[in-house]
């Protein structure tokens, strides 16, 4: 504080001096100059009396020259001249101040000067920063004799002068700052002295933490009340030391507790993702080092969403917490596990050496989950698939180490859930085109890329009774994509609703034509599970309805069994209000589902429909022949339609019928169709289908 106040009050007077002796300097300049300004004014008017005489008849050259000559006494003349009546040239003359240059110099300076330049001047004094000019009138104003002018230079002299001025003042000045530095320096240290004796109390108690040193008080009445409150302070702090000390354990254990709620799952004290990621960095690099392999296992719960929305969310943590402790049983020091979130988990596997090692691993973790257990009496099958991936294939780096994994259990859960599959680069080529597909969705809907088939229904006479709306795409970008690539991509990126929405305005657009030829069809909608989360989902879809004029009642929506199970309570939502609205509800892929038949009991259908893997197996043996049968016969003891989907031969059409299936869909009668070649086809046969 000393130092900044003595350069803070040193820099202050510098400043101020400075501009002291600026302002001063100029002062002193601009007196110079109205002082060399007025020596001149005289000097001139003296000159201009005395060439009256010489001017008054014929001007006498001689003596104009002898009394211009006079001017060599003064050194700041630079150039003189005499003028006539028209301000002609009648003697120039030049000062020491240009004689006094070398011989050279003083010629090119005479060969630049012009006295034409000075002759049209008004008669007076004028001044520049160079120099100052006095232009007078020899005699008078009435009788104009001619001219003089006389130019003394201004800058040299000034600057001389300027010059012997800074030298007789700055010792002056020198000494006067230096004393006064002095003073402020012997002031400052009087009046600091306390503060400073306090920073030196507040310097020891830093060093001893002795918080019951007390400060003496001295100084002006400012610094003795920061004294006296500065002790009382101390004395307070004393006291909350004391406190403090007592509750430093806690905090302690607390911290221990805290770091661990940061790293561990606090459901399934398993490492969360943030201590797994971190670890896994540090086991990458180290391994890289090694020039050694490592590997990670990503798997999820197939079904845990069910689980959760069917038992509730306790029994699903309870389910989380044993998967968490079969996994911490069969890692061992080389492997390390961890709850990524949700029932996503991971386990690190240091030193792979044999692929087909690993692979023996993960399905030893396969095996272990995939099994029933029981939990709050209810027996739940546990399936997990599995993702496997190698630091040495994502070129040891941690986030595209994690994303292979991912890839790679995702390509578990295409091939059948509860499978292991080790991570190959081509895995992420069509990983790319997923991205690439849901990218493009968003085009095709604003450019209209999609459009709709429609595949018929027809009953046992082969008559035409509905048909079912499938959605086609055809790229610009990627060509032609199957809607069984392309949908499950939009239901992930969540573009699923707003293709539905398309495909329901698209149907509403089509439906009259669709009843030209065939005046009492039905046509069938597909709801995605994802769809159902949609709230709105009915109002939009009704205000379609209003926006086309179409019946509610000539439109049905197919819901796949396993949307219903995933979504029960939304699904049975969506259904009631499909019902009131006036439209049908079919429960399609009937029997591959994972659940009892007890939900048949719990919602209100109108048509069951047979999957084709069902449709395949009849002819090929009696076990299939028996379960078709079975379906069918319990759609019509629940009073409900039976549509069979996949029909490709007679004898599969001939069972069905037979068996009391209402309508058939497949390709032994038409495959899906644009609107307009139904129209073509049909329309003059649609009351009797081939």
């Amino acid at each position: 504080m000393r130092s900044q106040l003595l350069t803070l009050s040193v820099s202050a007077i510098l400043v101020t001096s400075a501009l002291v002796v600026v302002f001063a300097m100029q002062a002193y300049k601009d007196l110079y100059r109205q002082g060399a300004s007025d020596d001149l004014n005289g000097l001139s008017e003296n000159l201009s009396i005395d060439l009256m005489i010489m001017m008054s008849d014929e001007p006498d050259i001689f003596s104009i020259a002898n009394l211009l000559l006079k001017l060599d006494q003064y050194e700041n003349v630079r150039i003189a001249a005499v003028y006539d009546q028209q301000r002609k040239l009648i003697q120039p003359y030049y000062g020491k101040v240009i004689s006094n240059t070398s011989l050279a110099n003083s010629e090119a300076v005479i060969s630049q000067i012009n006295f034409d330049d000075y002759k049209s001047f008004d008669v007076g004094m004028h001044a520049d920063k160079e120099s100052v000019i006095a232009f007078k009138r020899i005699g008078e104003e009435e009788l104009t004799l001619g001219y003089l002018l006389i130019i003394n230079d201004l800058s040299m002299p000034l600057k001389k002068s300027t010059q012997a001025l800074i030298l007789k003042v700055f010792p002056f000045v020198f000494f006067t700052l230096l004393i006064t530095a002095a003073i402020i320096i012997l002031l400052q240290n009087r009046s600091i002295k306390p503060l400073l004796d306090l920073s030196e109390f507040m310097r020891k108690i830093r060093l001893s933490k002795d918080y019951g040193l007390l400060a003496k008080v001295r100084g002006k009445n400012e610094v003795k009340t920061l004294t006296e409150g500065l002790n009382s302070l101390m004395q307070d702090i004393n006291t909350e030391v004391e406190k403090n000390r007592k509750q430093t354990q806690l905090l302690l254990d607390q911290q221990s507790q805290m770091q661990r709620l940061a790293n561990y799952d606090s459901l399934t004290n398993l490492p969360n993702r943030q201590f797994f990621i971190s670890t896994l960095a540090n086991e990458i690099e180290d391994a890289q080092q090694k020039r050694n392999d490592l590997a990670i296992l990503f798997f999820d719960l197939n079904g845990f969403k069910w689980i959760n929305d069917s038992f509730g969310h306790e029994v699903g943590d309870k389910l989380l917490c044993y998967v968490a402790d079969e996994v911490s049983q069969l890692v061992e020091d080389k492997r390390f596990a961890s709850r990524l979130g949700g029932d996503e988990f991971l386990i690190l596997v240091n030193n792979v050496v044999d692929s087909q090692e690993l692979l023996e691993f993960a399905n030893t973790v396969k095996n272990e989950l995939c099994q029933a257990i029981v939990i709050d009496g209810w027996r739940i099958e546990v399936g997990v698939s599995i993702g496997i991936a190698l630091a040495s294939d994502a070129h040891y780096n941690v986030s595209e180490l994690v994303a292979n994994a991912d890839v790679a259990m995702y390509r578990s859960k295409a091939q059948g859930r509860s499978t292991c599959t080790l991570f190959v680069q081509s895995m992420m080529e069509n990983n790319k085109r997923r991205i690439a597909i849901a990218s493009a969705l968003g085009d095709a809907l604003r450019e209209n890329e999609f459009s709709l088939c429609y595949q018929p229904k027809v009953d046992g006479k082969e008559k035409i009774q509905g048909y079912e709306a499938l959605i086609r795409w055809n790229s610009s970008e990627l060509g032609f994509i199957s809607p069984a690539e392309f949908i499950p991509i939009a239901e992930q990126s969540g573009k699923i609703q707003a293709i539905t929405q398309w495909v329901v305005n698209q149907v509403c657009i089509d439906m009259p034509r669709l009843l030209a030829v065939s005046p009492n069809a039905v046509v069938s909608l597909n709801i995605s599970a994802f769809d159902l989360r949609d709230n709105e989902l009915l109002t939009k879809i009704s205000a379609l309805f209003k926006k086309h004029n179409i019946k509610p009642s000539g439109i049905e929506f197919e819901l796949t069994e396993s949307a219903y199970l995933e979504n029960f309570e939304v699904a049975n939502q969506f259904i009631t209000q499909a019902r009131n609205l006036g439209s049908y509800i079919a429960l399609d892929d009937f029997g591959t589902g994972y659940s009892s038949l007890g939900y048949l009991t719990q919602i209100y259908l109108d048509t069951l429909k047979i999957d084709k893997q069902f449709v395949d197996g009849i002819g090929l043996s009696q076990r299939s022949n028996t379960i078709t049968k079975t379906i069918i016969e319990m759609a019509k003891q629940l009073d409900l339609k039976v549509c069979a989907e996949g029909v490709e031969t007679p004898s599969q059409a001939a069972f069905l019928i037979d068996n009391g299936c209402h309508l058939l869909q497949g390709y032994l009668f038409s495959k899906p169709l644009p609107l307009e070649a139904i129209e073509h086809l049909y329309s003059n046969r649609a009351s009797n289908f081939h």
